[in-house]
């Protein structure tokens, strides 16, 4: 394909002017539609006879599709291999200098072609050679992933002809062999290419000229109350004009469309791409100098759905002035003109949703300021119950919001949208008015302005707004949010100002909180027994217990009677009673020992039916399920209100008033729940089975039967002993007495990072060094070699790994791929969270990191940040690099937040749990169903599985479990998006290729440090380990085995491997052995899996994830829009609550609980090969020595130890 510039036929005599940067199409190989798109020019001798393309005349108004069926092509283009020569010619209204700038960047201008999706450059960086692919599907025909490359860019060549310098002559020519062995769906192909693409094409390259070396370029974005698909069927509709404003109607003809407006005007533009999968929509004009006074136009719509009843609209024009004006001058008054009509979108699509009283049917349009302050906090209560508390404009406030002296609503006195109110308040004695602007009753949103404050403040502020939403979070509680944004005089005052804003917006929240949790009385619920309850098992009977709670508060559980349809309980339970309590519910629940829980039935109370004072006593109808629940109820109404304890108040003031207190029932239901679930281990008898894991009934739709295979029930082997269980519970007891404490040092907080810090006291001490340097690039990047998770680090030497957008990225001078080139170029990519689905509240996505070997003066090196990529958009990329913290430091921060975040999930879903966890089981139990006691192999691996059954069990349990959901609110994916991850990525999994070396050798890395990084302490001391390990299998088979034959009629194990890989399903384990080769590798693997792989990616967690803000397993805001830096208050804003920082740092210091079985105790050989046990220990011995040599020399220079690979801190199972 090639493209000629020229001038328009007026001009005056030619002269030679260069050729067009145009790339040449690769021949496809798979049976898809050639893009069309500019490629090098062709001298014109060398190029065959030509088809002529005529216009077709349009007889009646024509869709695309009609144009494409009723156009005409010639019979040899049809032909098995014949080669297609198209070509088209248009005017421009730039001149050809300017038109030519376009290709003088071949990779930024692929960038901005419509339709290119899914950019990459796979060789050269825009000179000659350079190789691209996208994804590309003009017409839904095929669908697939092209390759482009640029043969030819010579200014000597006469194929771009260029004379004159006012307008250009463009003409594209495309030549490709279809591979589209459909003859129907060629003809259409080539059709589309000469109806309608290559001119598109010319146009793309304008509209890129335009915006990006011209400047005329302006984005608009609003949110419209409406579903996207709403205003997507009128706008995404080439007939359908009514959206305009002030349009009157259309005629349209294929590709063209004249609208028609008041004042007998009309404008005539033409369809440049519509894409409903992407619900985007491009059109364009020219030559409307008394319309739009330009020579050019383009406007793009694309919409996102916000909810399902509210839309983003996206628009983005571009435009070049008519009569050449200044672009800039030319901008202050079209841009401000075209915002109108794109506002009237809002106006004609927006669903009314007025309150009660209310005068206005949509939210009012004001200015935003630069500064925002925002808080928020949760009200235990339903939302509809906290917004009619909230909802009055006027002195009911007070109630709750205890700042004021007086309140009043000025006269008439109304509290309807448009009233003022005037307020005094009680410590600056400061009286100020505000406007109630806006009022949604049914998505529960305030909106009021500042009027004026008495005496005026020192500085001034304007375009005060304040927004209060309230949302349902969960049945019984409400998330309150302010946001207020403003303009000030001096930036100087702006924390000042933020600061009295959250005290006043969180005295309001604080005060509904204690509103909803004033109690007006007790309940005392004896609970009795029962009579004839179903059975949920079919046969089987139930292990029943109740979980019963007064509708607003915390449920309180009783304990389970086993084995019977008839439990008698006779548990006593004081419950706390407010003005909110309706009703005290109870829920049957049969205890499963495998999934969860069955709800056998449900009974309730309604508290109007109690006296104060009077004992009650009730059979109560089992709903659901049937049977009789036997229950004593003592309701006592207090004489004045009290406030429910939950431990220390926090007093005053809280220094960072949206981190509440972590409330003491809270922790008390984690150590009741834990305590439940480790002492109730026992399974029936000592058989070891394999079970497919079962399909949840809350989520169907996940395969979790697709999972390694689990053992089901748990043998009484596989219990724990006293000690274990009472080394976990004392470690949950050391959490909960360091956390008693914590609402204290909340209110002893100062800066503003200092909240996370208030987690550690007593038994959970602080990582100090973490703490001081862990917002630096070149901490965040030590942790990829050192840290929690060293499995992702890539040594990249592919440049189709690379989005297009991270080319052009520099460390110390080098490109991304002069760094690729000299091997020290490294690439983090995070595509297993892609398939992962969002979760309401969560934001996640699928970063891609690069960083690089910086070398540093000394002549040692680091690893250091190049840049980050969070999304992969159809279009353009952001990209956050160190010099976007030049000017945006927050959103750089921010950027690094949330890459940390999808590495705590993939680390803890995937390599943690599913790689080493779930997929060690299986061998566990081959172990004990194959293998006889005596076995050499059973002797051998025997140590290494101590406790993984029983460990996995309570993983398992504190996974699906009602009650105790540690992952599903504490990450990103929540559990089922975790394990959906897992699965993905399982299905790829291959035990031999996952083995260390292997997995190391597949990301670049060797026993030799040829990548060229000297710090990779994992590598380092891993391979060390595997070479010993493998030294002392070795020895091991050796002696156990005397040839191969030998090996191979070993029955025993043969029957050991195919029960791992089939029931099993442990992908990739050889389903038989029949060399010591094979044996060693599969033995080695397996030990190194549960030892050093798991230690390695367990034991830091309590060092990196303790810390919330270093890797947070969830973060509640996406990356903001807009060119500004965010506010650092709402980076902290965006970080976990209370709730879910305590469950991070208690998992994270329960599952950082030392092992008391090292590696180094291993003497399963000991007595029956002496000499390889002993070897076996002298080198763990000697490995353990070098690595606290090193790490005495580290710290000596001020760095980072790396200890979890010392022989001595191993475990030799998976036993946490």
């Amino acid at each position: 394909m090639g493209t000629s510039v020229s001038k328009s036929p007026a001009a005056q005599p030619r002269k030679a002017v260069p050729q067009a940067a145009v790339p040449q199409a690769a021949v496809p190989q798979a049976a898809v539609p050639q893009a069309a798109v500019p490629q090098a020019a062709v001298p014109q001798a060398a190029v065959p006879s030509t088809v002529a393309v005529q216009p077709a005349v349009i007889k009646r108004p024509s869709t695309l599709k009609e144009l494409v069926d009723d156009c005409k092509v010639p019979k040899e283009f049809m032909q098995d291999g014949a080669e297609v020569i198209l070509t088209h010619t248009e005017d421009m209204p730039v001149s050809a200098e300017v038109y030519w700038s376009a290709f003088r960047d071949f990779v930024e201008l692929q960038l901005h072609m419509e339709g290119h999706e899914n950019l990459r450059v796979i060789r050269g960086y825009g000179e000659v050679g350079t190789v691209v692919s996208f994804y590309y599907d003009p017409t839904d025909l095929a669908e697939g992933q092209r390759e482009m490359k640029l043969v030819k860019k010579d200014d000597s060549t006469r194929t771009w002809r260029v004379e004159g310098s006012t307008t250009a002559k463009v003409t594209i020519s495309v030549r490709f062999v279809s591979a589209i062995k459909d003859r129907k769906e060629r003809r259409r192909d080539i059709a589309y290419h000469m109806v309608h693409l290559l001119g598109a094409r010319i146009r793309d390259i304008l509209n890129f000229v335009v915006r990006e070396k011209v400047g005329g370029k302006h984005r608009f974005e609003l949110d419209v109350g409406c579903s996207r698909e709403k205003i997507w069927g009128i706008v995404g509709n080439w007939n359908d004009v009514t959206w305009i404003r002030e349009a009157t109607g259309t005629i349209v003809n294929g590709l063209r469309r004249t609208i028609y407006f008041t004042k007998d005007r009309s404008l005539e533009v033409r369809l440049a791409w519509r894409d409903s999968s992407d619900y985007l929509f491009v059109y364009e004009g020219d030559n409307s100098p008394d319309f739009l006074h330009c020579k050019y136009y383009r406007g793009r719509l694309q919409f996102f759905a916000v909810n399902p009843n509210k839309v983003k609209v996206v628009y983005d024009c571009s435009f070049l002035p008519a009569k050449d004006a200044p672009v800039e001058e030319f901008k202050k008054w079209f841009v401000p003109a075209i915002g109108s009509r794109i506002g009237w979108l809002k106006d004609t699509f927006s669903e009314q949703k007025p309150g009660k009283k209310e005068k206005s049917t949509r939210p009012p349009d004001f200015t935003k300021g630069a500064y925002a302050t925002a808080a928020r906090g949760i009200v235990r209560g339903p939302v509809e119950d906290v917004w009619k508390v909230f909802r009055p404009f006027g002195r009911d406030c007070m109630e709750y919001w205890k700042i004021y002296d007086s309140m009043e609503i000025e006269a008439p006195g109304n509290d309807v949208q448009g009233c003022i109110r005037s307020f005094v308040t009680s410590k600056t004695k400061s009286k100020i008015r505000e406007r109630l602007e806006w009022r949604d009753d049914k998505n529960h949103v305030e909106i009021y302005s500042l009027l004026t404050m008495e005496p005026p403040p020192p500085v001034t502020m304007d375009n005060v707004y304040t927004t209060i939403t309230m949302t349902e979070f969960g049945e019984k509680e409400t998330e309150v949010k302010f946001e207020c944004t403003f303009d000030v005089s001096t930036s100087l005052a702006v924390s000042r100002i933020q600061d009295n804003q959250k005290g006043a917006y969180m005295a309001c929240i604080n005060g509904l909180q204690q509103l909803f949790h004033s109690e007006v009385g007790t309940l005392e619920v004896v609970v009795g027994s029962a009579a004839d309850l179903a059975k949920t098992d079919g046969w089987c009977d139930a292990d029943p217990y109740i979980v019963l709670a007064v509708n607003d508060g915390k449920p309180v559980t009783t304990r389970v009677c086993r084995a019977t349809q008839n439990p008698n309980w006779d548990e006593r339970f004081e419950l706390s009673v407010t003005s909110r309590s309706r009703n005290v519910i109870f829920t049957i629940m049969d205890r499963d020992t495998v999934g969860q829980d069955d709800i056998m039935g449900t009974a309730n109370v309604n508290l109007d039916e109690l006296t104060s004072g009077k004992e009650k006593k009730m059979a109560l109808d089992v709903q659901q399920g049937g049977g009789t629940l036997n229950v004593r109820l003592y309701l006592k109404m207090h004489d004045k209100p009290k406030d429910i304890k939950e431990g220390d108040k926090l007093v005053k003031q809280i220094s960072l008033p949206f981190l509440a207190p972590v409330f003491q029932s809270e922790l008390d239901v984690i150590r009741n729940e834990f305590t439940s679930l480790i002492t109730s281990f026992l399974g029936k008898g000592q058989k070891y089975e394999l079970e497919k894991t079962k399909r949840l009934r809350s989520h169907p739709d996940v395969p979790l039967e697709e999972m390694p295979a689990a053992c089901v029930p748990m043998p009484t082997a596989e219990m724990f002993t006293p000690v274990k269980t009472g080394r976990l519970m004392q470690r949950l007891m050391e959490f909960i007495g360091s956390q008693a404490q914590i609402m204290l040092r909340l209110a002893q907080v100062k800066g503003l990072w200092d909240p996370w810090k208030a987690n550690f006291s007593g038994y959970l001490p602080a990582n100090e060094r973490l703490i001081e340097e862990w917002q630096s690039d070149t901490e965040f990047c030590r942790q990829y070699l050192q840290g929690i998770n060293p499995m992702l680090v890539t040594l990249c030497k592919d440049q189709s790994r690379i989005p297009a957008e991270m080319l052009g990225l520099k460390g110390q001078g080098k490109t991304t791929l002069q760094l690729m080139e000299e091997n020290r170029l490294f690439i983090v990519d995070y595509a297993p969270m892609l398939g992962v689905p969002a979760t309401p509240g969560k934001f996640f996505y699928a970063p891609i990191l690069l960083m690089f070997n910086e070398q540093l003066p000394d002549g040692k090196a680091r690893l250091n940040m190049l840049g980050i990529q969070l999304t992969r958009n159809k279009g353009k990329n952001e990209v956050y690099s160190p010099e976007t913290a030049k000017t945006h430091p927050n959103k750089y921060m921010f950027a690094k937040m949330h890459v940390v975040s999808a590495d705590n999930n993939v680390h803890q879903f995937l390599y943690h749990l599913g790689y080493t966890h779930l997929a060690m089981e299986p061998i566990a139990v081959s172990l004990h169903t194959h293998l006889p006691p005596d076995h050499p192999i059973y002797r051998l691996l025997l140590p290494h599985f101590k406790d993984t059954i029983g460990i996995n069990y309570l993983a398992r349990h504190s996974l699906v479990s009602r009650i105790f959901p540690i992952t599903d609110p504490m990450f990103a994916t929540s559990t089922v998006g975790g394990l959906k991850m897992f699965i993905n990525e399982w299905r790829k999994y291959n035990f031999m290729d996952m083995a260390f070396p292997e997995e190391l050798k597949r990301r670049g890395f060797d026993e030799a440090g040829s990548d060229g990084l000297k710090n990779y302490l994992y590598r380092d001391d891993g391979f060390k380990l595997w070479n010993i390990y493998k030294t002392y299998v070795t020895g091991m088979v050796n002696g156990a085995y005397a040839s191969d034959p030998a090996v191979a009629a070993d029955k025993a194990l043969q029957a050991f491997c195919k029960m791992i890989e089939g029931p099993g399903q442990l992908h990739g384990f050889p389903r038989e052995i029949s060399n010591k080769k094979l044996l060693i590798d599969c033995l080695t693997n397996i030990i190194f899996n549960v030892s050093a792989q798991h230690s390695a990616i367990n034991f830091p967690q309590y060092d990196y994830y303790s810390f919330i803000p270093n890797r947070p397993a969830q973060l509640s805001a996406p990356m903001p829009d807009g060119p500004n830096d965010m506010l650092e208050s709402a980076v902290i804003e965006a970080l976990p609550n209370v709730r879910n920082t305590a469950l991070q740092v208690l998992l994270s210091y329960m599952l950082s609980m030392p092992s008391q079985t090292a590696i180094t105790g291993v003497d399963a050989m000991k007595d029956v090969y002496p000499d390889v046990h002993d070897k076996f220990n002298k080198q763990l011995v000697d490995l353990s020595k070098d690595i606290k040599s090193r790490n005495d020399q580290l710290k000596t220079e001020g760095k980072v130890p790396y200890t979890y690979l010392d022989p001595e801190n191993v475990a030799m199972s998976i036993d946490i």
